[in-house]
């Protein structure tokens, strides 16, 4: 399933626990197809993968299009981007901070 789909499933089982007659972890998993220990932690406060590896990024989702555009530019022109330089952009983007 796509991630968007598990989060939507996963929140679903959130609100069928807690708007159930009797909440049971168990029942809400397998009626919306989640694991168990998934909806378990998320009931106690746990925080999806997505949302807690956002917050140690160090470059936003816009400076990283700008270095994907800058490599596919590169390679339009036949001189496909090196790791080496790939990097050296990302440095330099965080020195400018």
């Amino acid at each position: 399933r796509k991630k968007s789909e598990a989060e939507a499933s996963l929140q679903k089982a959130i609100n069928h626990y807690h708007h159930s007659d009797e909440p049971s972890i168990h029942a809400s998993a397998e009626k919306y197809g989640v694991a168990y220990s998934t909806l378990r932690g998320r009931l106690k406060g746990r925080v999806s993968r997505e949302v807690d590896h956002h917050k140690m990024q160090v470059l936003t989702e816009y400076k990283e299009n700008s270095i994907v555009r800058s490599c596919e530019r590169l390679d339009e022109w036949g001189h496909p981007a090196r790791m080496a330089l790939v990097k050296s952009m990302a440095e330099a983007i965080v020195a400018r901070r």
